[in-house]
Parts: C-alpha cells; structure tokens; sequence
C-alpha cells in the first residue's frame, strides 16, 4: 500500500481552502436566514392584503368587512398584550414579545379564510402563517408560545366577527322508492 504524502504546503492550501469552504458556508448561512426572516416579514403583510384583494375581487364585501373588523380586532388586541405583558423577547432587545404581531397578521388571514370559506380554502393559509411564525422563532424574536397566542388571539377575533359564507345552491336529488318516484329540489340563498 502507498503512503500519502502530506507537505506543509499542500497542507497549509487545504486548511486555507476549507477556511474558506468554511466562511463561505457561514456567509451562506447567514444570507439564508436573514433571506427567511425577510420572506417571512413580506409575508406577513401579503397574506391579509391578499385575502382583503380576493374578497373584493370576487365582489364579497361583506367579507370584506367582516375581515377587516377581525383584523383590526386582533392587531389591537396584539398592541394591548404587546404593551401589558411585558414579555421579554428571546434576544432581549425589548419587553413586547407576547404576542407576536407578525404572526398575528398571518393567522388573522388564515382563521379567516377557515371561518368564512372552510378549511379547504384555509389550509395553505395556515401552513404559511406556521412558516411566518418560525421565521420569528429561528430570527430570535419570539418563542412558540408568542406565535400560538398570536393564532388563539386571531382565532377568537375572527371566530367572534365572521360568519361562514353560505353558497347559493340548488340540490335536485331524484327519490325512487317502491311505489313510484319524484324529485326533490332543495335550495339555500
């Protein structure tokens, strides 16, 4: 079997190499986690900006406003406990950690889109505000109790001011039976 031959030259090229290999991963790492927190910040805003445009794109003003007292609701309630808890945050850069106000806006666009359309349309909304909120938590600004207040806060606003959006339908259902037959017409408005 040959042995390997290592020069201090060659060795000293792989330790500067894998310095480098190192800071360049650390300097990715880094980028990532900061590109995390922004996607989780935009997103955030996006998600209630979003569910109020399709509302008044699919003309539902009703639920438009329904969303917007929900929303104002939640934010304000945020504002109060962010105020008057005085949780310290993880980094300990101030006492306005319960709850959080980023998770707050994405849960309240969630719960809406669970409690006015059902969880079909809502379960996407909810995975990408548990996103929003795990954007926080590895950013160091909340704990996951911050972020489930924030989802139990917007659950309770939105449960309390939405009402479930009835579909205008019209059922015909055919009956047969053994002595004859008929239709059944059934409609919601």
């Amino acid at each position: 079997m040959r042995a390997m031959n290592f020069s201090p030259i060659s060795t000293s090229r792989r330790g500067v190499a894998l310095l480098g290999l190192g800071a360049a991963l650390s300097m990715s790492t880094a980028a990532w986690a900061d590109g995390q927190r922004r996607a989780g910040d935009v997103l955030s805003y996006a998600m209630p900006l979003g569910v109020a445009a399709y509302e008044l794109y699919q003309g539902d003003r009703e639920g438009a406003w329904q969303f917007g007292k929900a929303f104002v609701v939640t934010m304000g309630a945020t504002e109060v406990l962010k105020r008057t808890t005085n949780v310290e945050r993880p980094d300990h850069s101030d006492d306005e950690s319960f709850p959080s106000g980023h998770a707050s806006r994405a849960f309240s666009a969630a719960t809406y889109m669970h409690r006015r359309h059902g969880i079909e349309a809502a379960w996407p909304m909810y995975l990408a505000a548990t996103y929003v909120g795990w954007t926080r938590v590895d950013a160091n600004r909340h704990r996951w109790g911050d972020v489930l207040g924030s989802a139990a806060l917007s659950a309770a606003a939105t449960w309390w001011l939405v009402d479930p959006k009835e579909e205008r339908r019209v059922t015909v259902l055919p009956l047969i039976g053994p002595r004859g037959a008929g239709v059944e017409v059934s409609a919601r408005w």
